[in-house]
């Protein structure tokens, strides 16, 4: 990302106390004001002096030729101050604009305007707003726009060459970051959204303003990388018991103690890919290799009953002789509850599965 180094002159210093000031009384009348200070031979204001505008604001600083140039500060009626430099009346060069309800301008000016390195606090009900970056006549250019707002929320742009390249906005629940080209009203157009909610991460990806495809961490997906094994494809036999049509499959699992294949039911209407507690228990004494997701979300049983699951992520099971990694599994909360089962979520670590209901087989397509 492109960096900047910011350079801001710390105006709140006397403006003139490092430098010796002829202070004059000569008096001159402008149509514009009244004027005292001094004056040339010509009787032009030059050097430093006082005008008081008959609108109310009031310049003090140092002329040259009747036009202010140089430093100097201007008070306005309306309670806002410029303190800074002047080229020929026009604020240019460097300056602080300090506004009567607590915002400012801090940095670089041209013929009146933001322009160059600067720092932009604007204070509105509710919100207030902090730029810091470059500025070109008077607009944001490029750098970092945050908005905090009363509630605590924070909103956060990064501008690069008049566009927005990135949003972020953080909430006390959840984190909203775009990345891409963006709209004038920061909605994304084409890029990448992340959305962030209790460790749940949901990615989209936008085409022209649409989401064309979501994912998220968990959920599991077809990644080629993940299968391994030489066959482009396998057939597990389903297990059923005598007078019962429950079917069943064997995972094997990556642990530091080595343990047997663990059946699993084959559940069609099941989408979680489920460990029992019992059953995690026994793994993690083994040395289940894992990782713990910090997430657990409700599901419903076939009863109808809410129940707790923890997300976990294993690093490698095998079924058949593929072995497969990286999958997003339920694990049961809940001590009674003891069924392990092999859901939708399982199989769509693949690119297809094929259930022959006739030969009682489930078919795992690699590629």
């Amino acid at each position: 990302m492109f960096r900047f180094t910011f350079l801001f002159i710390i105006l709140s210093f006397s403006l003139f106390s490092q430098e010796k000031i002829t202070k004059c009384t000569d008096l001159k009348k402008f149509t514009t004001g009244t004027y005292i200070g001094c004056l040339d031979y010509e009787s032009n204001a030059d050097g430093f002096g006082t005008l008081t505008y008959n609108s109310g604001n009031v310049y003090q600083g140092n002329w040259s030729r009747n036009s202010m140039n140089g430093l100097g500060t201007m008070n306005f009626s309306n309670g806002d101050s410029y303190t800074g430099n002047w080229v020929k009346n026009s604020m240019e060069g460097t300056g602080k604009m300090q506004y009567a309800n607590q915002g400012y301008y801090n940095g670089n000016w041209k013929n009146n305007m933001f322009d160059g390195i600067g720092e932009q606090k604007i204070v509105f009900s509710g919100q207030y707003q902090l730029l810091k970056g470059v500025f070109k006549n008077d607009e944001f250019f490029e750098g970092r726009k945050e908005v905090f707002f009363e509630n605590g929320d924070r909103s956060v742009r990064n501008y690069r060459e008049g566009t927005i390249s990135k949003t972020e906005y953080i909430a006390t629940t959840f984190i909203e970051t775009t990345v891409g080209s963006h709209y004038s009203n920061g909605k994304l157009n084409t890029g990448l959204k992340v959305y962030t909610q209790n460790n749940i991460i949901t990615e989209s990806k936008f085409e022209e303003g649409t989401a064309v495809s979501k994912t998220s961490n968990i959920e599991n997906y077809y990644v080629k990388e993940d299968i391994l094994g030489d066959a482009q494809s396998i057939s597990i036999d389903l297990e059923r018991e005598e007078n019962d049509d429950t079917m069943y499959v064997y995972l094997g699992f990556q642990t530091k103690t080595p343990i047997q294949p663990v059946r699993f039911v084959f559940d069609t209407g099941a989408e979680m890919f489920s460990i029992g507690f019992q059953l995690f228990e026994n793994l993690k004494k083994k040395g289940l290799v894992y990782e713990d997701l910090n997430i657990t979300i409700s599901t419903v049983g076939v009863r109808g009953e809410p129940s707790d699951n923890q997300l976990i992520k294993i690093k490698e099971l095998t079924i058949g002789a593929y072995k497969v990694r990286n999958v997003i599994a339920a694990v049961e909360t809940l001590e009674s509850a003891n069924s392990s089962l092999l859901g939708v979520q399982f199989l769509k670590k693949f690119k297809e599965v094929q259930w022959s209901l006739n030969s009682n087989k489930l078919l795992f397509f690699k590629e």
